[in-house]
């Protein structure tokens, strides 16, 4: 080995002793770096995560607005048509029944048949009276704003419960009435899961329980009918469940769907409340 050779070694060994100043001064500096890039990484981050946060935060209170509206708008359609049954086609109802009484004394049917006829026309004209004020009834129901919303669920079971569907209520928690925007919503979630059991199910029986706990009200809805496939959207929104889920979303609730099938339906539906 030539003293060059040495020389250089020797060189090297003083350079990388760490108590050479360059040495530190570089470890010093490499350390700076490393600390700058993990204070921005996290920095950046954090910014990304803030504004991930405010995104979900903005498309979670645009969602509640759209339901807000959705279901004030539908509110509101329903009142006027509800008005409109009672105002206008109730009331020409009425003046139709007192019209063909007046005809039928005046013709003072002998007739047995054509007084048998006469007797079925207006039977028929009450039969639409009553099913105009029923309709008008669930549209705006005044017994749920007067009476609450346990009392407006027993008056409905009651009037839709027959020898073909068997309707079970149990209501519990409710001394105290919730507010009219809850009772109202919960109302329509519960009169459109039975209005959808009527139309499309095929049951016999029909099962409803509605319970008040501290913080939130659960409702199941459960038939024995033909069932349907979850994994069907078409089906699932055909079938006026999308208005349900609407609905529980505008309250933050949660809503769960089990149904095949052949086996019957269950909705389970979870609202917290202050």
């Amino acid at each position: 080995m030539t003293f060059t050779s040495i020389a250089l070694i020797c060189q090297a060994d003083e350079f990388f002793d760490i108590r050479n100043p360059s040495i530190l001064l570089l470890v010093g500096f490499l350390i700076l770096i490393s600390a700058i890039f993990i204070v921005s990484y996290q920095a950046h981050n954090l910014k990304r995560l803030k504004y991930t946060t405010g995104l979900q935060a903005q498309i979670i209170k645009q969602q509640s607005q759209n339901a807000k509206g959705i279901i004030t708008a539908d509110e509101r359609e329903r009142q006027r048509i509800a008005g409109d049954l009672h105002d206008g086609v109730g009331q020409l109802l009425s003046a139709t029944r007192m019209n063909l009484d007046t005809l039928f004394e005046r013709l003072k049917l002998t007739d047995p048949e054509n007084s048998e006829l006469a007797d079925k026309a207006m039977a028929m004209v009450d039969e639409s009276c009553r099913e105009v004020r029923t309709i008008a009834h669930q549209m705006m129901p005044d017994v749920l704003l007067k009476a609450g919303l346990a009392f407006a669920l027993r008056d409905f079971v009651n009037k839709i419960s027959s020898d073909r569907l068997k309707v079970s209520l149990e209501v519990s928690g409710l001394e105290n009435r919730l507010q009219n925007n809850v009772e109202l919503v919960l109302y329509r979630v519960i009169q459109e899961t039975v209005n959808n059991v009527l139309k499309h199910a095929n049951a016999s029986s029909l099962d409803i329980q509605l319970m008040r706990d501290e913080g939130e009200v659960s409702i199941t809805i459960e038939d024995n009918g033909r069932g349907f496939s979850t994994a069907e959207k078409e089906q699932f929104e055909g079938i006026g469940l999308k208005n349900i889920v609407t609905r529980v979303t505008y309250l933050k609730g949660t809503v769960d769907i089990s149904s095949s099938p052949g086996k019957g339906t269950l909705v389970a539906i979870l609202i917290p409340i202050l």
